[in-house]
């Protein structure tokens, strides 16, 4: 009698482990798929996550919300993105799904129908891929309110060749500015946009005028001053994109010069994402410069003038935040021009601003060419005081155009002896 009961209790013990050892099993095998394993598809369909109507499904009534954009890290991976909900009473909480029971039926989505994908494919609109890095703007931070929301703040480092250096000298240096646009009024969303820029360049002197005897080289550094002005209109409902825009630029060289220029800019929206479009620079006012003073047979002048350019751009509008650029063209002597630019958000308010610019001359090499020849680099960053990056890009009275430099506006010379 006393065996058997020993042997019962050790039946029972086993049993026991066996069935704890199991629950424990299928416990660990739960969690790991509830929290993302790569081969438990189910795992991305938990209640709580965004659709492309700006939904959030959930077992309770649907709220609406604004989706953030995802961690980059994450693009393709099954967690969930974050959300902002509009009411901050409401929290959703986020329900799992064991394997092979069905989601529950929500409006929109037909009966059999999974959502296997966190996200969404989302079709005719740009702003759905993703808007915002960190939580909204922050106006009252700053001593002159909401108007900020339009301003634009920049520095980096440059450098550049143009017809002035006289082909005997490189620019490097850096610059700083400030860029506002805010809207016109009116039905048509036509907005205006103020800005300047400073440039500081060749800080150890140069030797652009050598070309005149050693006595014409300068320890002295040059600085240039560029002012844009004008209108533009981003497309809300249609796409067609325009901006129209004055530039002046003085330069404070081995001699003072001031010039002008209009530029403009028209595009068509392929679709959300992609654009293309035509841009042109048209000389205003030109100057005259003299490179060397003594009598009259000795002087010598550089006639200097905006050069002309026409060109064809593509843009395409990055679904993560940002732009980039790309065009080419001719110039009104026949130059080849290629150049391109692009805009990317780094942090809450921060973004990286690049842009370059070369003109092939049509002279070729030597003397000539190696005095028409145009380059010019620029990197930076962009700082929009009191909001997200994504934003102040998505805001549909952002200027089209940036502050005019030394990529925008370019110039062709000749010397002769006479004013």
């Amino acid at each position: 009698m006393f065996k058997d009961m020993i042997a019962r209790l050790l039946w029972a013990c086993f049993m026991s482990f066996m069935l704890v050892g199991d629950r424990i099993a299928w416990a660990t095998d739960y969690v790991t798929r509830a929290t993302g394993s790569p081969s438990a598809y189910w795992s991305s369909r938990v209640l709580g996550r965004p659709t492309s109507t700006g939904k959030v499904i959930d077992s309770r009534p649907i709220v609406t919300s604004q989706v953030l954009q995802p961690d980059r890290a994450t693009e393709y991976s099954i967690q969930t993105p974050r959300t902002r909900f509009i009411s901050e009473n409401i929290q959703p909480v986020p329900e799992m799904i064991p394997p092979g029971e069905p989601i529950t039926p929500v409006e929109g989505v037909e009966d059999g129908e999974y959502l296997d994908s966190a996200f969404v494919p989302v079709e005719d609109n740009l702003l759905s891929c993703g808007s915002g890095y960190c939580e909204g703007a922050c106006y009252g931070c700053f001593p002159f309110g909401p108007w900020i929301q339009h301003l634009s703040v920049f520095a980096g480092a440059h450098g550049f060749k143009g017809t002035a250096d006289l082909g005997r000298n490189g620019n490097f240096g850096l610059h700083e500015g400030l860029n506002y646009s805010a809207p016109l009024g009116g039905p048509w969303n036509i907005g205006y946009q103020v800005g300047v820029q400073v440039v500081h360049s060749d800080f150890a002197g140069h030797q652009t005028l050598t070309w005149y005897g050693q006595d014409q080289i300068t320890n002295a550094s040059r600085a240039q001053m560029f002012f844009t002005a004008g209108l533009f209109r981003r497309p809300e409902c249609d796409r067609w994109q325009w901006s129209v825009l004055f530039d002046w630029m003085h330069d404070d060289y081995y001699v003072d010069s001031d010039l002008l220029q209009i530029r403009h800019e028209i595009s068509f929206f392929l679709d959300d994402q992609r654009e293309i479009g035509y841009m042109g620079m048209y000389g205003v006012k030109d100057d005259l410069l003299l490179l060397r003073d003594g009598n009259e047979q000795e002087r010598r002048y550089l006639d200097l003038s905006v050069l002309d350019r026409y060109a064809m751009f593509y843009r395409w509008h990055f679904c993560r935040g940002g732009e980039g650029r790309f065009w080419a063209g001719v110039s009104g002597y026949g130059d080849g021009l290629i150049g391109g630019d692009i805009v990317l958000p780094l942090d809450r308010s921060l973004a990286l601003e690049a842009n370059f610019a070369y003109l092939a001359p049509n002279t070729g090499t030597g003397a000539d060419g190696q005095m028409d020849e145009h380059w010019s680099l620029s990197i930076g960053l962009v700082w929009y005081p009191g909001r997200p990056v994504d934003e102040a890009l998505g805001d549909l009275f952002r200027s089209v155009q940036g502050v005019a430099d030394n990529t925008s506006m370019m110039f062709h010379g000749r010397i002769r002896n006479s004013p």
